[in-house]
């Protein structure tokens, strides 16, 4: 049995979707509002401050570390809480 090769067209190559140009332009990714910065600004003082604490009472011998705890504590923990409801996005009905 012989069989005939039949040519084959040239493909097309292939265009990636995100690569094809469309209609509209990408939109700027929303940053927020400022509550929301301002949200996200205080959850990370709050991850500094405990960070902080932990590496300053490892390297240096302090008198008063039950004070620098509790000290500590609170103020991670008000602005963790108020970074967290500035955050805090409601849906709508």
């Amino acid at each position: 049995m012989t069989t005939r090769r039949e040519k084959s067209k040239p493909q097309r190559p292939q265009i990636n979707k995100q690569l094809e140009p469309s209609a509209e332009p990408p939109k700027p990714e929303d940053s927020g509002t400022w509550k929301e910065n301002l949200g996200r600004y205080l959850i990370d003082i709050s991850k500094y401050v405990v960070t902080g604490v932990i590496i300053a009472s490892t390297f240096k011998d302090m008198y008063d570390q039950f004070v620098l705890y509790i000290i500590s504590a609170i103020l991670a923990f008000v602005t963790l809480v108020v970074g967290l409801v500035l955050t805090n996005k409601k849906k709508g009905n």
